[in-house]
C-alpha cells in the first residue's frame, strides 16, 4: 500500500522524523521498510497483513500513525448534502448471500471533465492513472476510505433495474478498460434488464461505464454512484480463475468497513458535486439484511498480565485503548470497549491483549532467558530422522538430486505402470482426476522427473511415504547412466550401512521393471527392496528414449539390518596382494563369487574386482595372517581352495 506523506498529513500531525516514523510503525505491526520520493513528495511503501482491511486506506494508516506517536486525528468537517431535486428512478434487487449490504444514489447533470490538478497528482502517487473527475473521484475515495465504489452511466441501465447473480461460466464480459474476459463459474455479476454491466467487487462493464465527449456517444450526463459488500471468497475465487486482481478485489478479499458505506458515499458525492456539478437525483438505497453498528468487548487484567507475562498501569492500558479509539470504561477487572466497525478483526478478548502489547511495545518487555527442563525422555509422536539425513547424505554423495514429488497419481499413472487399483488408497472427494489415489511407490513421480528434465545424464532420488501403511521409501532412479554407475549407488548405501550377508533374486514381480533386467534384494529372509531397469513397455508409453534404472529400499528395513563397524587394531603383518584373473559362462552372477571367494577363508581380507575384459574377470586380493606374515606356499594353499570353490560352483576357470 502506498501512503503520500502529504495525504496522511491531511488526517493526522506527524511529529516523529521519517525513519522514525518507519520504525515505529513497524515495531507496531504496520511494517514499514522503504520510501521513495516523487518530486517534493514522500511515499511510505506499507506492507498490509490479511487480518486488517482498514490499513488499505489513507485513513486507516493515519488513525496507526496517530495512535503510535498518541495523538488523536484531525476532525473531519462534516458533510452536508442537499435535498433531492429530482426522482430517477433505480431498483436494486437485493440478495444479501451476495450482497451483505448494497448502497446507492442517482446523480443527474453532471459534466465530465477532468479531475482537479490536485486529485489527479494523489491519483498518480498511487499507481493510478487518471481518467475524468467521476472515475478519479471513486478512486480517490477508494484510496482515502479504503472502500470501493462504482459509478454507472445511469442512461446505459436498461430498465433501471440491477440484479446481482451468480454467473453461470462462459459468459462473454468486457470490461470498461475494453478487455474481454470469459467469465467463471460464481462469480458475482449485476446484471440489468437485458445484460451483465459488472464483475462485482473486481471491474465494471463498458457497456455502462462513465463516457467522456471523446466517446463514440454522447458524454454521461446521469450516474448512479454505488457501494457493495460483496462475499470475499466469491471474490477472490473469481479473481483468482481470471488472473485479475484489482485495488477493489484485494479490499473485497479482505472486507471493507460495512459501517462505513454511508460516509464513503456521502464523501465521493461532495467531491463529484464540488467538481463535477451536477443534482441528487434520488433517495440514498442502502439495503441490509442487518444493522452494521460497533460492538462491545471487554479485557480484563489479569487475562492481560497472564498473556504477557509483564503488569501494565491499567492507567495506560486505558490509555492505549483509547488513542485505538476503541471508547474504553474502566471497571473493576477490566475495560469494557466499544469496537468500531472498521475493526473487524478484534474479536475476542485476546485480540484486545494483542493491541495494548503492539502499542506499548514489545521491545519493553524484559528480556528473560526461558527456563525449564531437558526431557528426559522422547516425546510420543517424536520422529527421529537421522538415520534418513544419513541415506540422503549417501545419495548426494553419489551425485544424486533430492526431489518432492506429490503423495496424489492418477489413475491414468496407475494404469501405464500396470499397478492394480484395488491395492491402491483413493481419496473419496479428489480434487481432480489428477490426484485421485495415494501413491503405492515413488518410481512413477521420480521417473516423471526425470522425463521432464532436459539434462542427459540424470539421477534423482527421494525419502518419503507410500500407501497404503505409510512405510517409508528410499527411492532413486537415473536417466543417461550406465548400470555400473547406477548400482555403485546402491553398493555404497549398503557398504556404508555395513549391510553384508546380501541375496539377490532376479525374479522381481513390480510389473514396472524389466522382466528379465531387475531384482529383489534380500537379507534373513526380510526383503529390503527392488532395483533394475524399467519396462520397456512404461518408457514408450511416456515417450522416454534413455535407458532408466530405479531401486526402491524398505527405510524400516535397512535401518533394522545396519550394523555398526567395530575398530580392529592395525595388523603388524603387511597383506600379500595379487591380481586373479578368471574366466566365467555367460550371466555368471559376479557378486556372488565375490561373496563366495571373500567367506572361503578368513584370511582373505579384501577382494576387489579390477578389471573386465569380454569373459575376463580380474580380482585383487589381499591375504593377510593378523598373527604372523604369510609365505608363498601358503597364500599358494589357499588360492588353490579357492579355484577349487570357485570351479566347482560357478565353472570359473583360470585365464591361460
Amino acid at each position: 500500500m502506498l501512503i503520500p506523506i502529504s495525504w496522511l498529513k491531511d488526517f493526522v500531525e506527524i511529529k516523529f522524523p521519517l525513519k522514525d516514523l518507519m520504525w515505529k510503525m513497524t515495531e507496531a505491526g504496520l511494517t514499514c521498510e522503504s520510501y521513495k520520493k516523487v518530486g517534493d513528495e514522500i511515499i511510505l511503501n506499507v506492507e498490509v497483513t490479511a487480518n486488517r482491511p482498514d490499513w488499505m486506506s489513507i485513513i486507516g494508516v493515519a488513525r496507526e500513525v496517530a495512535a503510535i506517536q498518541g495523538l488523536k486525528l484531525k476532525k473531519a468537517k462534516e458533510i452536508n448534502l442537499p435535498k433531492k431535486a429530482a426522482n430517477f428512478p433505480i431498483d436494486l434487487v437485493p440478495n444479501f448471500n451476495l450482497f451483505e449490504r448494497w448502497t446507492g444514489i442517482v446523480i443527474k447533470g453532471v459534466k465530465i471533465a477532468p479531475s482537479p490538478k490536485w486529485i489527479q497528482e494523489r491519483i498518480k502517487f498511487m499507481g493510478h492513472s487518471p481518467i475524468n473527475n467521476i472515475i478519479d473521484i471513486t478512486n480517490y475515495v477508494m484510496y482515502e476510505l479504503g472502500i470501493p465504489m462504482h459509478a454507472f452511466d445511469y442512461d446505459d441501465i436498461f430498465g433501471q433495474i440491477m440484479t446481482p447473480q451468480l454467473a453461470k461460466g462462459g459468459e462473454d464480459f468486457t470490461s470498461v478498460d475494453n478487455l474481454n474476459y470469459r467469465l467463471p463459474k460464481n462469480a458475482i455479476i449485476i446484471k440489468d434488464a437485458k445484460r451483465i454491466i459488472d464483475l462485482a467487487g473486481i471491474k465494471g462493464g463498458l457497456n455502462s461505464g462513465i463516457r467522456d465527449a471523446q466517446s463514440d456517444k454522447d458524454a454521461t450526463k446521469n450516474i448512479f454512484l454505488h457501494v457493495t459488500i460483496n462475499n470475499p471468497v466469491l471474490v477472490r475465487r473469481a479473481s483468482q480463475a481470471l488472473g485479475l486482481r484489482s485495488e477493489a478485489s484485494a479490499i473485497y478479499e479482505r472486507g471493507p468497513d460495512k459501517g462505513g458505506v454511508t460516509d464513503a458515499i456521502k464523501r465521493a458525492l461532495s467531491l463529484i458535486l464540488e467538481t463535477a456539478g451536477g443534482e441528487i437525483a434520488s433517495e440514498l438505497v442502502d439495503l441490509k439484511k442487518e444493522r452494521f453498528e460497533p460492538w462491545e468487548l471487554t479485557l480484563t487484567f489479569d487475562k492481560l498480565n497472564q498473556i504477557l507475562g509483564i503488569k501494565i498501569d491499567p492507567k495506560e492500558v486505558v490509555r492505549i485503548l483509547a488513542i485505538l479509539n476503541l471508547a474504553p470504561k474502566k471497571s473493576v477487572k477490566g475495560v469494557d470497549c466499544t469496537i468500531p466497525t472498521y475493526r473487524a478483526d478484534l474479536k475476542i478478548e485476546e485480540d484486545l491483549v494483542e493491541e495494548v502489547a503492539r502499542i506499548y511495545g514489545y521491545n519493553k518487555f524484559p528480556r528473560t532467558i526461558p527456563i525449564g527442563q531437558v526431557a528426559a525422555a522422547k516425546i510420543p509422536y517424536y520422529f527421529d530422522d537421522s538415520f534418513i539425513l544419513n541415506l540422503k547424505n549417501l545419495m548426494t554423495s553419489s551425485g544424486f538430486s533430492e526431489v518432492m514429488t506429490l503423495s496424489l497419481v492418477s489413475s491414468q499413472i496407475l494404469d501405464m505402470f500396470e499397478i492394480k487399483k484395488e491395492n491402491c488408497a483413493k481419496i473419496i472427494n479428489p480434487v481432480s482426476l489428477d490426484y485421485e489415489y495415494m501413491r503405492p511407490t515413488l518410481i512413477p513421480g521420480l521417473i516423471t522427473g526425470t522425463k521432464m528434465n532436459t539434462e542427459e545424464r540424470v539421477k534423482l532420488f527421494e525419502t518419503d511415504k507410500i500407501y497404503p501403511g505409510e512405510s517409508y521409501k528410499l527411492s532413486g532412479v537415473t536417466k543417461g547412466v550406465s548400470f555400473r554407475e547406477f548400482k555403485g549407488a546402491i553398493d555404497l548405501i549398503f557398504e556404508k550401512l555395513n549391510i553384508k550377508e546380501l541375496e539377490i533374486e532376479f525374479d522381481s514381480d513390480k510389473p514396472y521393471f524389466h522382466p528379465s533386467k531387475a531384482g529383489i534384494i534380500k537379507m534373513g529372509g526380510d526383503i529390503i527392496g527392488e532395483f533394475g531397469g524399467i519396462s520397456p513397455k512404461i518408457l514408450s508409453g511416456l515417450e522416454i528414449k534413455e535407458d532408466i534404472f530405479a531401486f526402491e529400499f524398505d527405510i524400516a528395513s535397512l535401518q533394522k539390518h545396519e550394523r555398526l563397524k567395530r575398530f580392529r587394531v592395525v595388523p603388524e603383518n603387511p597383506p600379500q596382494v595379487e591380481d586373479l584373473t578368471l574366466i566365467f559362462p555367460e550371466k555368471t552372477r559376479i557378486g556372488e563369487v565375490i561373496r563366495q571367494i571373500t567367506n572361503h577363508q578368513p584370511l582373505i581380507t579384501n577382494i576387489e574386482l579390477r578389471d573386465i575384459f569380454r569373459d575376463s574377470y580380474t580380482f585383487r586380493i589381499w591375504y593377510q595372517d593378523p598373527k604372523k606374515t604369510l609365505t608363498n606356499l601358503e597364500v599358494e594353499k589357499i588360492r588353490k581352495s579357492i579355484l577349487q570353490k570357485v570351479k566347482g560352483k560357478f565353472g570359473g576357470q583360470t585365464k591361460v
